[in-house]
Formats: C-alpha cells, structure tokens, sequence
C-alpha cells in the first residue's frame, strides 16, 4: 500500500496537532535526514549540530513570541 504526498502530509498535521507541535518543524527535520540519507550512512557527522541549531532558532522564535505577547 502506497500513501500519496497528500496523505503523507495530513497525517503529518493531524499527529502535530494530536502532541502541540508545528509540522513545519518535522518537515525541516525530515529534510536534513534525508540530505545526511542521501550522501552516505556512514558519513553523517554534523548531522547533530544542524539539529541542535534548527532547534535553537525554534525555541528563540517561541521566546520572542512570547515576549511579544
């Protein structure tokens, strides 16, 4: 059984919604494992740093939204 982009993606959404989180913030992890994926599984380094910025800047934008507030 073959899941269309479509319905990849509502699913996607509906567990974000389901656990309060954004889906824009698991599709952008998706996206860096798929480019560490695609060069080599033995050569992921830096894999970790680019999650732990793409993390960082998520919770800087939450504070300064919450600042804004």
């Amino acid at each position: 059984m073959t899941i269309s982009v479509q319905e990849e993606d509502s699913l996607l959404v509906e567990i974000c919604m389901k656990n309060g989180i954004n889906p824009q913030y698991l599709r952008e992890l998706f996206i860096i494992e798929k480019e560490y994926a695609d060069k080599n599984m033995a050569r992921r380094r830096g894999i970790y740093d680019r999650i732990t910025e793409l993390i960082e800047s998520w919770i800087e934008e939450e504070e300064a939204g919450i600042n804004a507030l």
